[in-house]
């Protein structure tokens, strides 16, 4: 009966676990690529810590953006296939805006949080810098969840 229970709130919910597996598993692919980038950044240009900073940014948004929407499509190919066997490229485009503009506003609202969370942490609290980031990160990605979650539902991306 349990296991009933398990399988009737996935089949109701999968698309939208699906989802967010592919926000976690996409962050996860970021983080690992990006300490490997960030490393060799930092050898090549030992004291440019803005440039260092610049490609750290602009791989994290690359490597995520584009590792989410590939996972996303594969999750979900047997929607992009016409009753006749070939592709619907009209379904893929279509998706492929709705998931630019879900991720982008959800990017946006992680930045913001991050920025400001890590300024008023630093300005109101004496706590060692390390956790500030953890902190800050864990919540930035709550929040890039959420706003991807309703942007998702209002984009009617998930049924």
């Amino acid at each position: 009966m349990k296991l009933y229970s398990i399988y009737k709130f996935y089949s109701k919910y999968r698309e939208i676990i699906s989802f967010n597996k592919n926000i976690i598993i996409a962050a996860i692919i970021n983080a690992i690529a990006n300490v490997f980038i960030v490393n060799y950044a930092s050898i090549i240009y030992v004291t440019n810590y803005l440039l260092i900073s610049v490609i750290s940014i602009i791989a994290d948004f690359l490597i995520y953006n584009v590792s989410f929407i590939i996972l996303y499509l594969i999750d979900n190919r047997s929607k992009y296939v016409n009753p006749d066997g070939s592709k619907n490229n009209q379904k893929i485009k279509q998706d492929l805006k709705k998931l630019i503009t879900i991720i982008g506003l959800a990017e946006i609202s992680y930045l913001a949080t991050k920025f400001l969370l890590t300024f008023i942490i630093f300005q109101s609290l004496s706590i060692d810098p390390s956790l500030i980031s953890i902190i800050t990160t864990v919540l930035a990605w709550i929040f890039y969840i959420i706003i991807a979650n309703i942007m998702a539902r209002k984009q009617k991306l998930l049924s």
